[in-house]
């Protein structure tokens, strides 16, 4: 543990989710595990533009003018040697910006990137690279690293691959009320997932199917979804930790139809499954977490829903293979994704950050 002037900023807190947490009835936070280990002050931001009500263009003009202007204000106060932890970009970028249009450097800013990985933020930040205040990047996967090193060009600007953490104290299948495997596929969650891959799989498919995907983004896809085929369940209703927990024990596989994309589509469902010691199978894109190996710690097949039903057919008749890959995953989960892990690798990160810019901050 080390001693520094840490601010970690973050997007609006739920109340009944802390609550929850308390009462052991939900996962802890990673960051709040970073918090504490660092002995960092916790700032609430104004939320990203998806969780605002409105027209896009309302909605990104309110998230980006309320986080520039906490931003600013942030810059301002900030502590020569102090550090302001950003754990996403739509609250990082702002204070980059404020930073550098103040021309305050004598603080440390370190960014948790989640999205920029499009070919339209990339070319922002490439015209961006030599005038934000960033001190030190963080992704989540080594093709995201690749690609921010290749956008920033040769600015000596660390950056780090930290995964995202998971609560394997709670995700744990010792802690389910499920007892054994009840034999359904089980897949959750809608961003950047093709679910009619699934459906079309599905229909080649003897076993049932339950899919978890309530959110606004599955409500325009089962519009376009004319029929169920009859061995899918949808739950479109609200689904408790505890619940979702038990949902994951009962399961023979979780399947995740994905978009290709750079992003860590998926991760937070991969890695609840792998702690819950379930084996994953998830069709191929380039945002996979490092932790899925094909064959080893999950089963990884193309975006075709022939392909993903071959991979499924294979793997249900097989019992202790799916367990036996479970099992590396679970171990793996235990051993490198945990948050005790996550809160690790981001303290080192920051003292490396500090440690680099002493002769300039002091």
């Amino acid at each position: 543990m080390f001693h520094t002037d840490l601010t970690i900023l973050v997007g609006p807190e739920d109340g009944q989710r802390l609550k929850a947490i308390d009462s052991v009835d939900a996962p802890r936070l990673d960051y709040r595990l970073v918090a504490d280990r660092c002995r960092g002050v916790i700032q609430e931001c104004y939320p990203s533009p998806t969780a605002l009500h409105g027209p896009k263009p309302v909605r990104l003009l309110r998230s980006v003018c309320g986080n520039l202007g906490l931003a600013t204000r942030l810059v301002k106060s900030a502590r020569p040697g102090s550090v302001i932890y950003s754990t996403g970009e739509t609250w990082g970028l702002p204070v980059a910006i404020a930073g550098a249009l103040l021309g305050r450097r004598s603080f440390l800013h370190i960014v948790y990137v989640h999205r920029v990985y499009s070919r339209l933020w990339l070319q922002m930040l490439r015209w961006l690279r030599s005038f934000l205040h960033v001190d030190g990047w963080i992704c989540i996967t080594e093709f995201q690293a690749r690609l921010l090193r290749e956008t920033l060009g040769q600015r000596r600007v660390p950056i780090s691959v930290i995964p995202q953490g998971v609560d394997t104290t709670f995700f744990a299948p010792c802690q389910a009320r499920e007892e054994g495997t009840s034999g359904y596929l089980l897949s959750i969650g809608a961003e950047m997932r093709d679910y009619s891959v699934l459906l079309d799989a599905a229909r080649s498919l003897n076993t049932e199917v339950i899919v978890k995907a309530s959110s606004t983004w599955m409500s325009g896809t089962r519009q376009r979804v004319t029929s169920l085929p009859p061995n899918v369940k949808l739950i479109t209703e609200h689904v408790s930790y505890p619940e979702l927990r038990d949902l994951y024990a009962g399961a023979a596989l979780v399947v995740l139809p994905l978009v290709d994309t750079p992003q860590a589509a998926g991760i937070t469902t991969i890695f609840e499954a792998l702690a819950m010691e379930k084996c994953v199978v998830a069709t191929r894109s380039r945002g996979l977490p490092d932790a899925l190996v094909d064959g080893h710690t999950a089963v990884i097949a193309e975006p075709k829903s022939e392909e993903l039903a071959k991979a499924i057919s294979s793997l249900l008749p097989q019992p202790e293979t799916a367990r036996h890959i479970g099992s590396n995953g679970h171990r793996v989960a235990r051993q490198e994704l945990s948050l005790a892990a996550h809160a690790l690798a981001v303290e080192h990160c920051i003292q490396q950050v500090v440690q680099q810019a002493t002769p300039r901050t002091v």
